[in-house]
């Protein structure tokens, strides 16, 4: 009997007693395999839920961090049920389903056995969005390259904010360490970098946030490389990482610039890299990531200043163009992707970037979702990176869509 419905993240199950978690002291108590239920989960409790065999939360939505980083864990994970705190009852026994979001009274016997899939080799490359360095080996040979480096994770799990690993002399040393594993894994396909993104409401947990701002809409306020411009010794830590890791001879890294507003914020970036040492486009390529609707409409200004690829999120575009908080439960049925205006700002890149010679590649959510990913297909575009548990089936969905376009052309001649 289904008692609850979320948003299911991923093609995961999960059977396990539900474990409320009601304050931060309550994660300490986890024994491993408990279905975890809270109001909302933050990045700094993943290294606790990851030993869930479910994680249900009130309050988040498809695209939000800990959701992506469960998936690469193959924790399953149903978010956004608005009220699972008050229905479901400590110690009970439930299924968690995150391919369909429905929360089972009991155990509920599920398939949850991939089919065996062959390996597609389409045109359009494929590429992977990684959050947990230690994956990288798995999925490193059936990817193309990694499309985003989100070391946000490797950040928090040390639990501490980064300016007290600043002010401890280890914060380049925990990037470092981390982008090697994943640069080790997929020599010599590309491995691009982003630098920080990470929300004040997730800073504010880990020791030494209390400096962080108190925001009532943090995906709309202090992020991206706007929040690295104000804090220029946190991103010259990040640039020291890679300088590091290329004096030691890896040739395979990039780096994108995250939630740009303005070509301004990509000239002051660079200008930073110089200073450390970084020669931008010659020790390294640089890409902009392309999420705000200021940033679609004066790539043209990005491309005379020198890039060298473009990544789009669509998340923070629909988020952006919509005016709606995209972890916002009360307005999730506003928040979509594939609304006209996103659709139109998303072709208009890809076509910008074919025109010049530029790499374009989809990352974040967009890029699992097989509908999403045909028509972009359609469109041009250069590269896709997905989910790392979805690299197989997406592999697929880009050679039937690159041959049905084949198909078509052959036919419009005839």
């Amino acid at each position: 009997m289904i008692i609850l419905r979320g948003i299911g993240t991923g093609s995961y199950v999960g059977v396990g007693r539900v474990k409320k978690i009601e304050k931060d002291e309550d994660l300490l108590t986890l024994k491993g395999g408990e279905v975890v239920v809270l109001s909302r989960a933050s990045r700094d409790m993943l290294t606790h839920l990851h030993r869930a065999s479910g994680v249900v939360t009130d309050y988040g939505g498809l695209t939000s961090h800990v959701a992506i980083v469960l998936r690469e864990m193959k924790v399953p994970c149903v978010v956004g049920t608005g009220e699972g705190t008050k229905k479901l009852k400590e110690g009970i026994i439930v299924t968690v389903d995150g391919r369909t979001g429905n929360i089972y009274q009991g155990f509920i016997e599920r398939d949850n056995k991939a089919d065996f899939q062959e390996f597609y080799y389409p045109a359009t490359n494929i590429k992977v969005n990684l959050n947990v360095p230690e994956i990288a080996y798995k999925v490193a040979p059936y990817a193309d390259g990694v499309g985003s480096i989100r070391i946000e994770n490797s950040i928090i799990r040390t639990g501490k904010h980064p300016h007290v690993l600043l002010l401890e002399g280890k914060l380049s040393n925990v990037i470092a360490d981390s982008v090697r594993q994943i640069a080790d894994a997929f020599h010599p396909k590309p491995v691009w970098f982003r630098t920080f993104d990470i929300p004040t409401d997730e800073l504010k947990r880990l020791k030494g946030g209390n400096i962080e701002p108190d925001e009532a809409n943090p995906l709309l306020g202090l992020r991206g490389i706007h929040k690295d411009l104000k804090t220029p010794k946190i991103l010259e830590a990040e640039f020291e990482a890679l300088l590091k890791l290329i004096d030691d001879g890896y040739d395979n890294l990039g780096v994108k610039i995250p939630f740009l507003r303005d070509v301004s914020e990509y000239k002051e970036t660079k200008k930073i890299m110089c200073e450390v040492g970084l020669r931008p486009h010659r020790d390294l390529p640089v890409g902009a990531s392309i999420e705000t609707p200021s940033s679609v409409f004066s790539l043209d200004e990005f491309i005379d200043e020198g890039i060298d690829f473009v990544t789009l999120g669509m998340s923070d575009m629909a988020m952006s163009s919509l005016a709606v908080d995209r972890r916002g439960v009360k307005v999730a049925k506003l928040f979509n992707l594939t609304h006209p205006s996103v659709l139109r700002m998303m072709e208009m890149v890809i076509e910008k970037c074919n025109q010049s010679g530029i790499e374009s590649c989809i990352c974040g959510h967009a890029g699992s979702d097989p509908a999403i990913v045909r028509w972009l297909v359609g469109k041009g575009i250069s590269s896709i990176s997905t989910n790392p548990d979805q690299i197989l089936r997406i592999r697929k969905v880009v050679d039937v869509a690159e041959k049905t376009i084949i198909r078509k052309g052959f036919g419009s001649n005839f």
